[in-house]
């Protein structure tokens, strides 16, 4: 049985699930770190007793969570164009767009509707494959909103992410989870076959642009992780171990 609250709302036209700690009510003066999530709820929905047994056990700090569903995913999720992979599969590249909902109109929203910290590093966004390559793009919006990102099985097979990566800067220090599984991308044909090297390539960037990444960056991987929930739901309370643990 959950300990916490489920709430669902509609903000601009875009279906909006919470999730309250059970110590959010018993704790009325004290504010909450929180992790924004794409996707809408899946990954802490079907989670939430794995942390709320960390909570119990004093694993890791009881935290928010904030699911945020996808409109056009192909076209949010992605931080510029890309030519379909398959028929009537291509992506829309409208990913600042999408940032800027959720920095500028839905981050805002939420602080003045519950009692979520103020502090960056208290605040996390994360995805799952193409929500997992959004999250990693927006660690290079210089709005200091986020310190900690939740990468599982990141998209970062996408077309010049790399390169990107290579070539921008990261303004802050930011905490980083990621996960993927060494069996991803390796029946494939297109550019998703480099997810694993790609996945490793973007782990060894991140080491050497963030200060003290041996604390600051966690990659896991899975010897028969394949691309699908099983997986991502498996890993997903790692991160909140690793970004939020208990004092």
């Amino acid at each position: 049985m959950m300990l916490g609250e489920l709430i669902t709302f509609e903000h601009m036209g875009r279906q909006i699930t919470v999730y309250l700690p059970k110590s959010y009510d018993l704790f009325p003066e004290r504010s909450f770190p929180a992790v924004f999530l794409q996707d809408g709820y899946f990954l802490f929905k079907e989670a939430t007793s794995a942390i709320e047994n960390d909570v119990e056990e004093r694993i890791t700090e009881p935290v928010i969570f904030i699911g945020i569903d996808s409109q056009l995913r192909n076209d949010e999720y992605t931080p510029w164009e890309m030519p379909a992979l398959f028929k009537d599969w291509s992506f829309g590249g409208k990913g600042d767009d999408y940032l800027n909902y959720v920095y500028h109109d839905l981050v805002p929203y939420m602080k003045s509707s519950y009692r979520i910290s103020n502090e960056p590093k208290k605040l996390a966004l994360g995805g799952v494959s193409l929500g997992g390559l959004i999250s990693l793009y927006a660690m290079y919006k210089t709005e200091p909103v986020f310190d900690n990102f939740i990468l599982i099985s990141a998209s970062v097979w996408f077309k010049d992410l790399i390169q990107y990566m290579e070539t921008s800067k990261l303004d802050r220090e930011c905490k980083v989870y990621m996960y993927v599984g060494e069996q991803e991308g390796i029946q494939k044909t297109n550019a998703q076959k480099d997810m694993v090297a790609n996945s490793k390539r973007a782990y060894d960037i991140l080491k050497e642009e963030i200060d003290g990444a041996d604390q600051r960056v966690k990659f896991e991987t899975d010897p028969l992780g394949t691309h699908n929930d099983m997986f991502f739901l498996q890993y997903f309370p790692s991160s909140i171990r690793f970004l939020f643990p208990a004092k």
